[in-house]
């Protein structure tokens, strides 16, 4: 049975979806359980330092919501991911790398989260959000389709190098057409990133500092 999204433009067998991404899935979900855990690790001098860190960074933003946020860095904080999962889809070795991807991607998302709740309580669950989430809806489901397609690809890599047959390529049309939305995707998420999230959390930033 073929699962196909609109346009064909997902034309890779069911076997070979679902695994993969059972196994994206659960290396993020494993890196975000390690992350809030940490996360309550965290006591002493360490949370003083949190807090003066995050509520640094909400100083910096509440003063500075009118203006844009360093170009490179926040392409560099938004393409690093995607980027980094596409190009692991064209190594064997992307087998074992992207599970690591994703874990790391998970605990560094969940630690930021964990973190921002626990320094300012119920405040901080719309700040998380507003940090990570409103960017986040976007660039997290492109993680997981590059994720998946990669991971696809790199078993088909390896199978061929272990001599396990001559499986016919995974790049094809539809792969790079996945990319090319996935792009485009992104390109509305640095959109979102550099001018709605800068004015939502100087916002957000002014109320809780303000109260």
């Amino acid at each position: 049975m073929v699962g196909r999204a609109v346009g064909g433009t997902w034309n890779v067998p069911e076997e070979r979806i679902l695994p993969a991404l059972a196994v994206v899935s659960v290396s993020f979900l494993l890196g975000g359980l390690a992350g809030c855990l940490m996360s309550t690790f965290v006591e002493g001098a360490g949370q003083e330092s949190l807090r003066s860190y995050l509520e640094g960074f909400l100083v910096t933003a509440q003063a500075g919501g009118g203006n844009l946020p360093a170009l490179a860095a926040q392409l560099w904080d938004i393409l690093r991911w995607p980027v980094l999962a596409l190009l692991l889809g064209f190594t064997a070795l992307g087998v074992l790398g992207l599970p690591v991807l994703f874990a790391i991607r998970g605990f560094l998302l969940a630690f930021s989260i964990a973190a921002f709740v626990r320094i300012f309580g119920s405040a901080g669950c719309l700040l998380a959000f507003l940090v990570f989430g409103v960017g986040g809806g976007v660039s997290l489901p492109v993680l997981f389709v590059l994720g998946v397609q990669s991971l696809t690809a790199a078993r088909t890599l390896a199978s061929r190098f272990l001599g396990e047959g001559k499986a016919p390529s995974p790049y094809g049309r539809a792969y790079f057409l996945r990319c090319g939305g996935c792009a485009a995707a992104l390109c509305v998420c640095i959109l979102l990133e550099r001018f709605a999230v800068p004015a939502l959390v100087s916002g957000a930033a002014g109320l809780v500092l303000g109260g």
